[in-house]
This record gives C-alpha cells, sequence and structure tokens, in this order.
C-alpha cells in the first residue's frame, strides 16, 4: 500500500508540474496579447497634438468601450480627466476607479499602460478578464484531470495492495505452521500466474514438500527400526527372565541377571514408545476419534495415581468442573498423555508437595492442565524437551527416557491441541488447549 501511495503521489506531482508548465507558458501568452493591445491603442492616440485634440479622441473611445473590458483616461495639464474610468496616479503606480455616474468596471482588475502624452497623463488598461478566466480554466483541467487520476490511481493500488496482502498472509501463514511442524502445508496456488509472488510460493512449497518427504523417510527409518529390534529385544527379556529364575536368589550371577533384565526392558520401553510415537504421528488414531469427557479421563487417571503419590508422598489435587467437557479425540492417547504428565512430576518433584490437576475452559477451548512445585524446565530448554529421547543435565540421573513429554507433544499434535510449557512459580506448568467444539460458549467456563 506504501508503495502504491507513493506512486500515485509521482503522478500527481507529474501532473501539477506539467499543468503549472503549460499555465505559466499560456499566462505570458496572454500577457504578452494585452501588452500587444496596450501598445496598438496607445499608437492610435500618438496623433494628437494638443490636449484637446488628445481628450476628443479619449472620449470618442471611452464611449464605445466597455469599461468593464478597457478603460480610457486621460488627465489634462489643467487636472481635467475625460474617459470611461477615473484613474489616479500612485506610489505603485495607477489606480483605476469607476466614475460616481458611470458604468462599473471589472472584477477583475487591469492591466495598465501609462504614458506622458500632450502635457498630461493617458491610462489606457486591459481587463484582466483573460487571465482570470485562464485560472479557472487550468483550476477546473487540475480538478477533473488529478483528482480522477489520484481517486483511479489509489483504488487500483488499494486492490493491488490487498491482493498482495492477502497472497502475503497465506504466505506467512504456511510458513508459521512449517516451523510448527505442519509439514503438510502448502500455499495456494492459482494456475497461470507466473508474479514474484508465485515464484516464491512455488519454491517454498517444493521446499515443504522435500522436507516433508525427508522427514517421513526418517519417520519411516526410525519406524522399522524399532519394529525390528523389539522383538529380538523381547525375546532377550524372555531369555534373561528365564537365566534369573535359574540362579539362586542370593548370588551375584542374580543381581547382573536384574541389572540385564531392567536394562533389556528399558530398552523395549524405548522402542515401545518410539512405535507409538510412529503410529500417532501417522495420522492413522484420528479414524478412532469419539467424543471424550476430559474430566472423567482426569478423575479416573488421577485415581489410579494416588496411591503412588501417597506412597512417594505426595498429594493429587483435583480441579474439576461440574458439568461434563467433551472434546473428539482417541480416550486411551489422552489418558497415556496425562499418565505421562503426572509420571514426570512424581519424579521429579520434591516429597510433600502437591501435584495439581485441572480442567476447564479457556475462552471456549477445552483445556487440560497438570502443574507442579518442582524445578521446573528454564524457559530456553522448553522446545527440546519436547524432542524424543531428549533429556535435561539434571534429570540424566532420574529413571526416564525423554520419550515421555514427545508422546505428549504427538498426541497433542494429532488432537490439533496447543501444547504451552510455562512458569508455575515455582514448577512446571503443562497445559493442553484443544480446538473449540462448534458449539461451544465463547467465554470462560
Amino acid at each position: 500500500m506504501r508503495q502504491a501511495i507513493g506512486l500515485v503521489a509521482v503522478v500527481a506531482v507529474v501532473n501539477l508540474v506539467t499543468l503549472g508548465l503549460a499555465y505559466l507558458k499560456l499566462r505570458g501568452g496572454v500577457e504578452d496579447a494585452l501588452r500587444a493591445n496596450l501598445s496598438q491603442h496607445m499608437a492610435g492616440f500618438q496623433v494628437a497634438a494638443s490636449p484637446t485634440a488628445l481628450e476628443i479622441l479619449v472620449a470618442a473611445e471611452a464611449d464605445v468601450a466597455d469599461p468593464a473590458q478597457r478603460v480610457f483616461v486621460y488627465i489634462a495639464p489643467d487636472g481635467r480627466v475625460t474617459g470611461n474610468a477615473d484613474a489616479f496616479l500612485t506610489g505603485d503606480g495607477v489606480e483605476i476607479r469607476r466614475k460616481p455616474d458611470g458604468r462599473p468596471l471589472g472584477s477583475d482588475g487591469y492591466f495598465p499602460r501609462v504614458e506622458r502624452m500632450a502635457g498630461g497623463i493617458l491610462v489606457v488598461g486591459e481587463s484582466r478578464a483573460p487571465l482570470s478566466e485562464l485560472r479557472e480554466t487550468f483550476l477546473v483541467l487540475l480538478l477533473l484531470s488529478l483528482a480522477p487520476t489520484v481517486l483511479i490511481s489509489l483504488g487500483a493500488g488499494a486492490m493491488i495492495a490487498a491482493r498482495a496482502r492477502r497472497r502475503v498472509d497465506q504466505i506467512e501463514a504456511t510458513l508459521a505452521r512449517l516451523s510448527e511442524g505442519a509439514l503438510d502445508a502448502r500455499i495456494p496456488t492459482q494456475p497461470g500466474r507466473e508474479d514474484d509472488l508465485a515464484r516464491i510460493g512455488a519454491r517454498i512449497n517444493r521446499m515443504a514438500a522435500a522436507q516433508e518427504a525427508s522427514t517421513e523417510a526418517l519417520r519411516q527409518v526410525s519406524a522399522d527400526i524399532a519394529h525390528d529390534l523389539k522383538t529380538p529385544l523381547q525375546r532377550m527379556t524372555v531369555l534373561l527372565h528365564d537365566l534369573r529364575d535359574s540362579l539362586p536368589d542370593d548370588g551375584a550371577e542374580a543381581a547382573l541377571a536384574d541389572r540385564a533384565i531392567a536394562e533389556a526392558e528399558g530398552a523395549v520401553g524405548v522402542f515401545h514408545s518410539l512405535l507409538q510415537i510412529a503410529q500417532i504421528e501417522g495420522g492413522g488414531v484420528r479414524a478412532r476419534f469419539e467424543p471424550v469427557d476430559l474430566a472423567r479421563v482426569a478423575a479416573e487417571i488421577a485415581e489410579l495415581y494416588t496411591p503412588s503419590a501417597e506412597e512417594s508422598g505426595h498429594r493429587i489435587a483435583l480441579n474439576l468442573p461440574n458439568a461434563p467437557i467433551t472434546i473428539s479425540g482417541n480416550r486411551g492417547l489422552i489418558g497415556q498423555a496425562l499418565a505421562n504428565l503426572i509420571e514426570n512430576a512424581l519424579r521429579h518433584t520434591p516429597s510433600g508437595t502437591e501435584i495439581s490437576i485441572s480442567v476447564g475452559r479457556i475462552g471456549g477451548r477445552p483445556e487440560l492442565e497438570v502443574a507442579d512445585h518442582g524445578p521446573g524446565i528454564p524457559e530456553a530448554e522448553r522446545g527440546n524437551v519436547l524432542r524424543r529421547l531428549y533429556r535435561l543435565e539434571q534429570s540424566r540421573t532420574t529413571p526416564g527416557n525423554g520419550l515421555g513429554l514427545a508422546l505428549v507433544a504427538a498426541t497433542a499434535a494429532a488432537h490439533g491441541a496447543e501444547l504451552i510449557l510455562g512458569d508455575n512459580a515455582p514448577g512446571l506448568r503443562i497445559r493442553l488447549l484443544f480446538p473449540a467444539p462448534p458449539d461451544a460458549p465463547s467465554h470462560p467456563a
């Protein structure tokens, strides 16, 4: 829009300069014509040799001339004034006035010529009406040419700018979705359009398609590796259990076998989580979506973890609404995501602290929240902890595989929910904001 306004300003300035130069040129021509008329009239009076003769000539011309167009005034040596107007010499030139009983003068003023002649002063004045008419003509011309040009240019510029703005907004929205991980986002294209924005959009779409293909290939490789290794690890775990059962309980071999079993089961859990994340990200879970009451899921999972929380010295506090808050989703995945959040809180928060589970609405959007009073997650690390197998430095000595929050993030993405990690001052506050149902209220519940 700024470019359009700038272009309109340039067009307006060019029009103003062009019309201004034309006006000055024509004005000069009109003034030259007025001067030529004055010189011609003055030459006609040069034949008068005496004041009386000049008075007769001036009176004759004045009788036939309209003082609104042209004035003739002769001031004789004795001060007597002859003509169709009165004239008075001033320091700035001559002042022409209407005679008390004479015809009206022109309202535009006069272009005068003053000469001493026959002992007196002869004043001939041409009306400035042609100059005023020229000025009015150019003002009308300026209005009729510049105003439509500016309005049409502004309208066209506004339309072009609005169209470009919409396309830029589409590009920005697509880039925002791509940066959030939605690699299937594409910029809408129009066949036959070959301008700069169309070329930029096509290149972004090609880049996004290549990135999506690379990511999908990597995801598929990861899923294949996890699937291929999960079965051998499970068999190895069974064999280790058989070995452990054949060893005496008080021997060093039994303790070593127990450690090997724990490590093998941990590896099986990692591969199981990786496969589950791959399945969630594959989009197949959407086919099994059904109405899910978040409050009921939260109550059931909290009841399931209450004994573990009491055993570790924690308290689970529930803040649930009186009415159901229903979303379209997969009940099992939402329950597992909540279980992961509770397990993280139990693992990383001190004994004696409270873990709060809340369900409600924010701006009409269903919300599931888990808050604790542990060490929290530094703001700079909150994006990293959602990556697979990523663990904070202070968490490397605690049990876990770095996949809990990654699975929560995959579940949130599958449900179109927004996963927000915030500060609970102290502690961590994790919120899942689900899309608002079509009939949801617009105010918080």
